[in-house]
């Protein structure tokens, strides 16, 4: 099907399913709304195109939208606009009859009616920090590392920008799968002892959305089980039992300096009703290790996956891409891309043990495994990771891929590790 933009035929499209509906039906009602529920359900759609419709209402109005992280946007946020269900056309959306600009260096969006967008990434609070606005959505704000923080800088900008002549309340909405009671998150939109009285949660499960295909409801169906199954099936907030592995964002959440950089590792994981992952760890002059970017998208073909790990070895120098041995033909594609693939030969356990043996504090009172704020998701795997359940596990199995593993001493037959 031709992707050539057709003035009023092929964008916005979007047609709401019944609760998609109910969220918009809150505007002028609620300033303050969230939209908790599965995964696959629909969620991000409905807050981009609750974006669109302000920009249209309101003329000259001041939108933000915002992500956890810069990857996240390029690979959540702007191929959603591209869909003919909104803006229909690729990136930057010039193409599109109601978009006169796209400023690339400042992540801003101009309408011709006026309206900007400013898109954002979440991974430091102090980015929400700005002029005022009329208006914000905030995407997975469950991957949001210091949500406390990024939420009251928010709720601080809605002052109103005062570029449109309608008058209209500022808003925030935020379209998110839950985390557990007691998080940040939780405290902002659903407990009631502390969400603001402006505040209306809209849920809705991965079944309420008519165009997820069977095979990937099925595959989540039977891979979530508990809270996890309540978070990313039913969308409710739920506590999931506290992961095997001593991790701490406290401790290992850290940026490294690329003049640090002596060496490279990627790990790739396969799926495509799962995730596909990709993850780049660096190797400084001790050989701690840091993972630096993360890739991570469902239904993502073996070319796209090959793209990305390309790309993502050409900012950060080459490495070897150790690779789940099970997708042979995945290695392949990434070969014929002139990667060095290899597939993953080691034990579970042993990548286990070097992946526990690293986040523990080191005689220097240092771990010697540290990862960036913006690996969002591995940071979630982390937090949640259980050795002996296979679910969202991903990002932590391209981690066990990357990491060389440490010769472990034997003495009279005996192994100490």
């Amino acid at each position: 099907m031709s992707t050539r933009l057709i003035s009023g035929h092929n964008f916005l499209l979007y047609c709401p399913h019944t609760k998609q509906k109910e969220f918009h039906g809150g505007k002028d009602v609620y300033s303050q709304r969230g939209v908790s529920c599965g995964t696959g359900a629909g969620k991000t759609l409905c807050g981009l195109f609750e974006d669109v419709r302000w920009a249209l209402d309101y003329p000259g109005s001041v939108g933000y939208i915002f992500e956890p992280s810069y990857p996240m946007m390029r690979r959540i946020l702007l191929p959603t606009l591209e869909s003919r269900l909104l803006l229909g056309c690729p990136y930057p959306f010039t193409s599109n009859p109601l978009i006169r600009n796209f400023n690339r260096g400042d992540n801003c969006l101009e309408w011709k009616n006026g309206s900007q967008w400013w898109f954002v990434s979440l991974d430091d609070p102090e980015k929400a920090e700005g002029p005022n606005v009329d208006y914000a959505h905030i995407d997975e704000a469950r991957l949001i590392l210091h949500f406390d923080s990024a939420w009251l800088t928010v709720l601080r900008r809605l002052r109103g920008s005062g570029r449109c002549q309608i008058p209209f309340t500022p808003s925030v909405w935020i379209t998110t799968t839950p985390d557990s009671p007691g998080s940040p998150l939780f405290n902002a939109i659903e407990n009631p002892e502390t969400t603001s009285s402006e505040c209306r949660v809209y849920r809705w499960s991965l079944f309420e959305n008519p165009q997820l295909p069977k095979t990937f409801v099925d595959e989540i169906i039977r891979t979530h089980t508990g809270g996890l199954a309540d978070r990313f099936i039913y969308g409710r907030f739920a506590t999931v039992a506290a992961g095997t592995l001593p991790f701490d964002t406290s401790i290992h959440v850290k940026e490294i300096e690329k003049a640090s950089i002596r060496s490279m590792r990627f790990g790739v994981d396969f799926g495509w009703t799962n995730p596909s992952a990709i993850l780049a760890v660096a190797f400084d002059g001790d050989n701690r290790a840091w993972a630096v970017e993360e890739f991570y998208k469902t239904q993502c073909t073996d070319e796209d996956l090959a793209s990305a790990a390309l790309e993502m070895q050409k900012t950060w120098r080459n490495g070897i891409f150790w690779c789940d041995k099970s997708h042979p033909q995945g290695i392949s594609k990434l070969r014929k891309v002139g990667l060095d693939a290899r597939p993953y030969d080691y034990k579970r356990d042993d990548g286990l043990r070097e992946m526990g043996s690293r986040l523990t504090v080191a005689g220097d009172g240092l771990p010697r495994f540290f990862t960036s704020k913006r690996c969002v998701n591995l940071i979630s795997e982390l937090l949640e990771y259980k050795e002996d359940v296979k679910e969202r596990d991903h990002l932590c199995d391209c981690l066990r891929y990357a990491l060389p593993l440490t010769p472990v001493p034997e003495v009279g037959g005996f192994r100490f590790g």
